[in-house]
């Protein structure tokens, strides 16, 4: 009788235990890999029947779940390259007016910025989409960058996601802290600076705090959101590496990418001024020393070639242009 009766008293302390763990697990944030913000009863299993597949359609479907679409009542008001205080920073304000000459008179486009930081520091798309009407994803891990994100009402979706190509996951996020009482383009420029523990320089370790954050290879974000041809991709995560962790997409048949925007680290240029990205082209003309444009090769085609139509894009540039394509059949590329 006596182990007749422990049986049932064994069970109803069983699930009252995995219920306990589940509700404990879905208030207590940050504490397990699968705490993640929008997932705990869908989550939990697969956690522990190992890592997601990029493009298995439950990843596929647990990524959509972060994607936030536009405001219904976007901010619509013109952008003023010249207005902010950080306008000459890496040469911001040059790489804005080289894009403004190369989509005025095209249709309006789509974007994808990697690192969108709150939507307005240093955007490299907050002028295509206010003054040329276009759309796009902003993606910004940092909880603290996009909640202001959401904030500044941008007409594109959005999402609390890394990019990291390898299995999708969670993964330690360092934020940088913030110092009281500085204005507020200060407080962006720290903010800007948070990025995957992997990634922190040396000495930056005490500076911050880390997290938990959801990463996931582009392709597989872009599949969730959707998106496969993409007008301007452009990435900026403080890695000195950024252009492999896009590689998914870049040289994938199922996207097609016409411009490139990376934002290097100095480190990263002193070893290698010109970063190649294979199938691309590196516009030298309209990239600066930190911030490079590549153009799609197979959108373009070659005009002239020679030792007698070199010439030197920049004074700081260390080697000549002596390539010219026709890309899009409107833009003229030196390389």
């Amino acid at each position: 009788m006596l182990v007749q009766t422990s049986l049932p008293v064994n069970s109803c302390l069983l699930v009252v235990s995995v219920i306990f763990l589940v509700q404990y697990v879905s208030r207590v944030k940050d504490v397990f890999p699968w705490s993640g913000p929008f997932c705990v009863q869908e989550c939990l299993p697969r956690y522990f029947e190992g890592p997601l597949k990029a493009h298995d359609p439950d990843t596929i479907a647990v990524l959509r779940e972060y994607l936030v679409p536009p405001p219904l009542d976007p901010d619509r008001r013109p952008f003023d390259v010249s207005e902010p205080v950080w306008k000459k920073l890496l040469d911001w304000s040059t790489v804005q007016e080289a894009l403004r000459d190369v989509w005025k008179d095209q249709a309006p486009g789509t974007f994808v910025e990697v690192g969108a930081v709150d939507g307005d520091f240093m955007s490299q798309t907050l002028f295509l989409e206010k003054n040329l009407s276009w759309s796009g994803l902003l993606l910004e891990p940092d909880p603290r960058s996009f909640r202001i994100l959401q904030e500044r009402r941008r007409n594109a979706w959005t999402a609390p996601l890394c990019v990291k190509y390898s299995a999708p996951g969670q993964m330690r996020y360092w934020l940088r802290d913030l110092e009281p009482d500085l204005p507020e383009h200060f407080l962006q420029l720290l903010m800007a600076r948070s990025k995957l523990d992997e990634d922190t320089l040396t000495g930056d370790e005490e500076r911050g705090r880390r997290i938990w954050v959801t990463c996931a290879p582009l392709s597989s974000i872009l599949m969730a959101a959707n998106m496969t041809k993409i007008d301007m991709l452009t990435i900026s995560t403080g890695s000195e590496n950024d252009e492999t962790k896009i590689k998914d997409v870049l040289f994938s048949k199922k996207f097609e990418v016409k411009t490139v925007l990376i934002h290097y680290p100095t480190g990263r240029l002193f070893s290698e001024p010109y970063p190649h990205i294979p199938g691309y082209i590196l516009d030298k003309q309209r990239s600066t020393i930190q911030i490079k444009m590549y153009v799609k090769r197979s959108l373009c085609k070659s005009v002239r070639s020679g030792q007698e139509y070199c010439q030197k894009p920049h004074y700081y540039d260390v080697e000549d242009a002596c390539m010219e394509y026709l890309c899009f059949g409107f833009l003229t590329v030196w390389t």
